[in-house]
């Protein structure tokens, strides 16, 4: 015991000990660093491996082996991918025991073969993705017409799904035809399952063909989805209505008197009732094809029709307004023929009428000819037998004629009135003229002027020269209107001026006679008064009445400045 205490007291032996203890403690977290490195190897080595494993070769290569069946060309393929199978599955063997001895390693502490075990595996996980990778790649290749018909029918049955929804929540709109899109529902669905059956059977020349057949049912699933309602809509009520429509239209014109016989209006209804029951009959049958055509067409033919009953119909209210017309015209025309030929025969020669002859006659005869023709016409019209617009088409034709016949004889009327009109119009200008005259006179001596201008004379006598030039004129046969026209338009203008000077005149001498008869009253007491009022009646003796009348004035406005306007208006009574 001594010993050993002698032993332990030396220094030497302490540090020898502590240095053992600290080397043993270094090996320890040696070994535990290295095991815990080679154990994140193996963790990180297995994730791969399973990666690897989990790649479903099996899965695929059993499908390539189903397609070498029926595919000559894949046979070789898939034989040499078996074998390069068998060595990617004896990899995975190898690897899958060599991970488990490399953990067992760590756990007893053969890290030494850890380690060993660790580079293998490395290896052979290199290797295995290697193989597992090109064996994919490759089974993907001889796979790829499966997995493009998977993902493409994947995509349909989603569509399909949504056509299902849709069709039930139109079911109430698609009720008469429910069944019919219940059957292509149906239809479809056992297409889609005669898919999988070929897609099983790796028959994929098959299950495409039966691809074509799904998209083909589905396109008509939702052709009916989309337009049958609409369709039935259609068929059930505004064909119908439109129909009703035309009928009722066609029910009523005829009540009125319209002629429509020609338009087949019974018979084109009843045709289209029929072919509405056929195209039903079609959807039904799940054939829309040409429903949606015949659907138009059968709108625009109600529409045509419509449009020919309000044609006939308005033709018919302008009908009854033609012949109305025409009827007036004709009348109109015979009161104008005859007016032109009695006329004519009166006025001819006075005044120079003739060259109208022949085309009164021209126009006699085609008014004749229209007379004629006019029965016929009407009792079309009145037999109301025809359709309107040919009457209406008769009727214009004869209103045109008869138009144009009227009118020539209304130009014929017009010159004759013309030419009567003329002499009827200088003879009460000339009756005027001679009131007029016969007026100057009277003025004249009433007022008795004391002397009146050489000129004066001068004008009445051309006055008068006139006066009897027209009285001559019209009195001439035949009647030389123009010359008659141009002598009464000088007689106007030179005897209504003759007239307005008379006039002025005669109120000049009134009001001298009046302003020397104020001014009398002052001769007496004024001289001067008395001395201007002599000078201005010397003048009036003169005829010089302008003169007289300005020397009175300014007599009068020297006693009572202001009272001429009186005097005017003494004058203005005097004149009244």
């Amino acid at each position: 015991m001594d010993n050993v205490k002698e032993i332990l007291s030396d220094i030497r032996v302490i540090i020898a000990i502590a240095v053992l203890v600290v080397l043993l403690i270094l090996w320890f977290i040696v070994q535990k660093l290295r095991s815990n490195k080679y154990r994140k190897q193996l963790q990180e080595l297995e994730v791969k491996y399973n990666s690897i494993k989990s790649v479903p070769l099996s899965f695929k290569l059993n499908k390539a082996v189903a397609i070498s069946r029926v595919d000559p060309d894949a046979m070789n393929k898939v034989a040499q991918t078996k074998d390069d199978f068998d060595k990617a599955q004896a990899n995975l063997r190898q690897m899958s025991q060599t991970l488990a001895e490399t953990e067992d390693a760590i756990l007893v502490g053969k890290l030494r073969k850890a380690k060993n075990n660790l580079s293998d595996l490395k290896a052979s996980v290199a290797l295995g993705e290697k193989q597992v990778s090109d064996l994919d790649k490759f089974l993907d290749t001889i796979l790829e017409k499966e997995t493009a018909q998977r993902e493409e029918v994947t995509v349909l049955k989603n569509q399909f799904r949504e056509l299902k929804s849709e069709a039930q929540e139109n079911s109430s709109r698609l009720s008469q035809v429910w069944p019919t899109v219940e059957q292509r529902i149906s239809d479809t669905e056992r297409m889609f399952s005669a898919f999988e059956e070929w897609m099983y059977a790796s028959d994929f020349g098959k299950a495409k063909a039966e691809l074509v057949n799904i998209k083909s049912s589905m396109a008509s699933l939702k052709d009916m989805i989309d337009n049958l309602p609409t369709l039935l809509e259609d068929i059930a009520g505004v064909i119908p209505q439109l129909m009703q429509s035309v009928y009722s239209e066609y029910s009523e014109s005829r009540k009125n008197g319209v002629y429509l016989k020609h338009l087949n209006i019974e018979r084109r209804c009843a045709d289209i009732n029929n072919s509405l029951r056929e195209d039903l009959a079609a959807i039904k049958g799940g054939d829309t094809s040409e429903v949606a055509y015949h659907l138009e067409n059968y709108k625009e033919q109600l529409k045509e029709m419509d449009t020919q009953i309000h044609s006939e119909c308005d033709c018919m209210e302008e009908v009854r307004k033609v012949a109305e017309a025409t009827d007036k015209l004709f009348e109109e025309a015979q009161q104008n023929s005859e007016y032109v030929q009695k006329q004519y025969q009166k006025m001819s020669v006075r005044f120079g009428l003739e060259g109208l002859d022949d085309n009164i006659q021209q126009e006699v005869a085609a008014l004749n000819e229209l007379v004629a023709r006019k029965p016929e016409v009407f009792k079309i019209y009145e037999a109301k037998e025809t359709p309107a617009s040919e009457v209406l088409a008769a009727l214009n034709e004869l209103n045109s004629s008869i138009s144009g016949c009227n009118e020539s004889l209304v130009d014929m009327k017009n010159k004759i009135d013309s030419a009567t009109g003329d002499e009827d119009r200088a003879k009460k200008q000339l009756l005027k003229l001679q009131v007029i005259m016969n007026q100057m006179q009277v003025k004249i001596r009433k007022y008795k002027l004391p002397s009146i201008s050489e000129q004066y004379e001068e004008d009445m006598n051309r006055a008068n020269g006139y006066i009897h030039s027209l009285e001559s004129l019209i009195g001439d046969t035949p009647l030389n209107v123009q010359l008659l026209n141009s002598t009464l338009k000088e007689a106007i203008d030179f005897i209504y001026k003759l007239y307005n000077n008379v006039n002025n005149v005669v109120a000049t001498v009134a009001m001298v006679e009046n302003t020397i008869v104020f001014g009398n009253r002052y001769r007496s007491t004024y001289s001067d008064i008395d001395s201007e009022l002599t000078r201005s009646e010397l003048c009036f003796r003169n005829g010089e009445y302008t003169q007289a009348l300005s020397i009175a004035i300014g007599t009068i406005e020297k006693i009572h400045p202001g009272n001429y306007e009186n005097m005017i208006k003494e004058n203005a009574k005097s004149a009244a």
